[in-house]
């Protein structure tokens, strides 16, 4: 949370946001404080993106308070028109409740996604604009690796969650021959799907 609120830099593709977990552990004043500088940092165009935020269950005692931290992160996203990063952990309902009361137009990125074809096809039909990231779980969970290939490839995303151990060099190895693909076909296609979700300005 710190790292947030000292936050002065200008780092071209920034995200900023409040994780469903943070609440254990924060005052409503806290929390607060951390909405009003990160509004700050969007009304001053130094983010690229909105979150990580989303929903946990298994923290129910803080769910009612997810709910609103979400919102609170939606309509960010929406009226500075960035992306949203997500953290979903059993809460794919949800998000499909979400997206059938809302129409977002700013695209939705699950960030280490663990859902299964179902939920992905359901999430794409209601906002297309749904990507989906992999990382760590392409080493320990089978049933990652038996999903990604069905995750259509121009909403693919691949990640370190920035973990030390971690190289993104490997994770497009991995990925590249769960999927078949050539890897530099991979990169420059993940490259293509980055640039579609907000302008790059140089």
């Amino acid at each position: 949370m710190d790292e947030i609120l000292q936050e002065k830099t200008t780092a071209e593709f920034s995200s900023a946001g409040i994780h469903p977990w943070w609440l254990e552990d924060s005052s409503p004043e806290e929390i607060n404080q951390l909405k009003s500088h990160i509004e700050n940092l969007a009304h001053a165009g130094r983010l690229w993106g909105i979150g990580e935020t989303g929903f946990d269950r298994s923290y129910p005692e803080f769910f009612e308070q997810q709910k609103e931290l979400f919102d609170w992160h939606l309509n960010l996203s929406e009226t500075f028109k960035l992306p949203l990063v997500i953290h979903n952990v059993r809460s794919g309902s949800d998000f499909l409740h979400l997206l059938k009361k809302h129409s977002p137009m700013m695209p939705w990125i699950f960030h280490d996604f663990r859902g299964n074809a179902e939920l992905v096809q359901s999430l794409l039909q209601l906002h297309p604009k749904s990507y989906f990231s992999f990382g760590l779980s392409l080493d320990n969970s089978p049933q990652v690796r038996e999903l990604l290939p069905l995750i259509p490839i121009e909403n693919l995303f691949l990640e370190t969650d920035n973990q030390k151990h971690l190289d993104i060099h490997d994770i497009y190895l991995r990925a590249a021959d769960q999927l078949k693909v050539d890897l530099e076909f991979l990169k420059a296609q993940i490259w293509h799907n980055f640039k579609k979700l907000k302008p790059i300005t140089q």
